[in-house]
């Protein structure tokens, strides 16, 4: 499994110009994190989280306290590196808000979870991919019609483009071919039904674009490193997870931490 490490800078100085094989979340905490990369200069706020993709080179400084934490390559989908360096910050809406408290409260625990943080970041990742709209039609059109037979010439043609020059503009663009950005959005896809229903690999094969549960299978397995029935049973314990927290109302949240702080106080003072 891969694992996720993480550090928390207090008004650090500039960290000087370096690239890593390995991706940042910035979460700023109290004042504003400073960053430079692909010749900018950008500022993000503790209401703001910045994703700085693999093998970007970069520098920082934090005038105040910020959590980053470092995602392993293999985390990381690079068919949406290049959107995401192009658009590498995201507001803290509602949603996210709850999402990031639970990614700091788990790097703060004693007793951390990869597997937990693991999906924490996957969730937060779609987030961020999702937050930014595909402004290309012909990207439209494959996320619309993934589940159908889509060719080159269609996509092509929707773009007002040879087959050989889209072929080359999409690659530049996205940093892939479209038949693999084709492969990788309907294995999402099967991986988001996969997690979330019952049903039999043969359907979720035919509602993303597989001819049967074999094509899947092989393709699944080929991309995630599992099979889509693996992939599933892993899923099943970290969806529970997410879900409890989720789903349970603020106030519960917060009752339930003042709970088991009592309780830390309570065993501390008797023992």
């Amino acid at each position: 499994m891969p694992l996720i490490s993480d550090y928390t800078m207090l008004r650090s100085g500039e960290t000087g110009i370096h690239t890593h094989p390995h991706a940042h979340i910035i979460l700023p905490i109290q004042k504003a994190f400073y960053i430079r990369f692909l010749n900018c200069a950008h500022e993000l706020t503790p209401v703001q989280i910045g994703f700085i993709p693999p093998g970007v080179t970069h520098d920082f400084n934090c005038e105040g306290l910020a959590l980053a934490l470092n995602i392993p390559a293999e985390m990381v989908d690079p068919v949406y590196s290049v959107l995401l360096t192009e658009n590498w910050v995201v507001d803290i809406d509602e949603d996210l808000e709850l999402l990031v408290d639970l990614i700091k409260r788990e790097t703060r625990s004693e007793k951390r979870n990869q597997e937990s943080l693991c999906y924490l970041f996957y969730y937060l990742y779609n987030c961020l991919v999702e937050s930014h709209q595909m402004s290309p039609l012909s990207l439209r059109y494959l996320h619309a019609n993934y589940a159908g037979p889509v060719s080159i010439a269609e996509l092509a043609d929707i773009e007002g483009y040879s087959t050989a020059h889209y072929s080359q503009w999409f690659k530049m663009r996205m940093g892939c071919t479209p038949s693999q950005y084709l492969q990788a959005l309907r294995i999402k896809k099967a991986k988001e039904i996969l997690a979330t229903t019952r049903y039999r690999v043969q359907d979720v094969a035919l509602q993303v674009g597989y001819i049967n549960g074999s094509s899947l299978n092989r393709a699944f397995r080929s991309v995630v490193g599992v099979t889509p029935k693996e992939y599933r049973r892993r899923s099943r314990t970290e969806l529970k997870f997410v879900a409890e927290w989720v789903v349970r109302p603020r106030d519960a949240r917060a009752d339930n931490r003042n709970d088991r702080s009592a309780r830390v106080l309570q065993a501390r003072q008797t023992a």
